[in-house]
């Protein structure tokens, strides 16, 4: 930025400025990322963008700040969300809570135990080095 405004002989300062206010003449009418969108955004670009044909939806694209990957990730999404059934209620969504707790603590579970493993295995490798090194004691 710096070596343009020195070729226009404007300060950097004005340079940023100007771009920051006119940036977005090239007809985006949206400057959020992707990701900060709600579900009814992306649900309505998804739509949006499945109903134009060829040149229209890279057109849409540029217009909306968007990828075709995030249309062809969200869509995968909603179709994802429908398969499974969509709405959860209060009952489900207790037992995913249920579900969630009792992950957790088998995951706990599991990593005490992998733990107790490896020491265990050190502790017969250190046996068995000494037993070569000392001799084992039951000759004794």
């Amino acid at each position: 930025m710096e070596e343009v405004a020195r070729v226009l002989g404007v300060s950097s300062w004005s340079l940023y400025q100007w771009s920051k206010r006119y940036g977005n003449a090239g007809g985006m009418t949206s400057n959020r990322r992707p990701a900060d969108r709600s579900v009814q955004e992306k649900l309505k670009a998804v739509i949006e963008f499945e109903g134009l044909q060829g040149d229209k939806q890279g057109e849409y694209l540029r217009r909306e700040g968007l990828h075709s990957d995030h249309i062809a990730t969200w869509k995968k999404s909603m179709e994802a969300g429908l398969e499974g059934g969509g709405d959860l209620t209060g009952a489900s969504r207790t037992e995913r809570a249920q579900d969630k707790k009792k992950i957790k603590e088998l995951e706990k579970e599991l990593h005490r135990k992998d733990r107790a493993l490896a020491e265990t295995t050190a502790l017969l490798v250190l046996k068995k080095k000494a037993d070569l090194i000392w001799g084992s004691g039951e000759n004794e």
